[in-house]
């Protein structure tokens, strides 16, 4: 659901080309860049979060004011969700997230993507019983916040209330696992684009000259940016085996 036809054989084919190239030039921040004032400046950040695993650079490319923005988070968590991205219980806890694990809306090692296919495939008795660490969790809430306050008003307000800046952090970094590490080198950012409010930019990155996700940046008060939805182009399946792939060659 909404990704381009990007085929994997084609994706791997680059990498196993290229991985017989001279390396190219580190790109990798080693410490945490400043705040984006332009927003191509938040490339440097996305690939130091996911390589360093720093997570206190996170709310620097996140907007310091989340109202009206959780549905932003709400498509962050639903998304990774369907890209089968999932956050590891250390992540979780690193995050601040333990409340909304709590709640019943992440789990670690889990998606609601691989949780319907091992309860598709004990529906059609390929296997005799879902994983350990899926047993007792809700597929019905599982990266699916409430749409309103109407949908478990509880678990709303308490989303869109003090867990919200957690929600949101949490579902960035999730999808930024999207790209491996080995990858991130060589993203690049392939096209900026206005948008009709001018204070947002939309921002297209590329690995290699694929175009893989699309996100918006938006200016905060301090004249700096931060993301407010990233959409991937190109499923995250076909970048692990480009990743796969590109080892073997080396």
């Amino acid at each position: 659901m909404f990704l381009k036809t990007v085929g994997i054989p084609a994706l791997v084919g680059v990498a196993l080309f290229l991985g017989c190239d001279s390396k190219p030039a580190d790109t990798i921040p080693k410490t945490a860049p400043m705040a984006a004032k332009e927003a191509f400046e938040l490339l440097p950040h996305l690939k130091y979060i996911a390589v360093s695993k720093d997570y206190k650079d996170i709310p620097v490319i996140a907007p310091q004011d989340l109202a009206g923005l959780y549905g932003n988070a709400w498509w962050f968590q639903n998304h990774a969700g369907q890209m089968d991205l999932t956050l590891t219980a250390d992540e979780i806890k690193g995050l601040g997230a333990e409340d909304v694990k709590n709640l019943g809306y992440i789990a670690p090692d889990v998606s609601m993507s691989s949780m319907q296919l091992a309860l598709d495939k004990l529906q059609a008795h390929q296997i005799q019983a879902i994983p350990d660490n899926m047993q007792g969790i809700d597929l019905t809430k599982l990266d699916k916040l409430p749409m309103n306050e109407k949908e478990q008003p509880k678990d709303f307000a308490a989303l869109n209330g003090p867990l919200l800046r957690q929600t949101y952090n949490a579902g960035l970094y999730r999808l930024l696992k999207g790209v491996p590490t080995s990858l991130w080198n060589e993203v690049s950012i392939s096209k900026t684009l206005p948008t009709k409010n001018p204070e947002e930019s939309k921002i297209i990155l590329a690995y290699q000259g694929t175009e893989i996700i699309e996100m918006t940046a938006r200016q905060k008060a301090d004249k700096t940016y931060g993301i407010i939805y990233i959409h991937y182009l190109v499923h995250p399946r076909a970048l692990a085996k480009s990743a796969a792939a590109a080892t073997t060659a080396k």
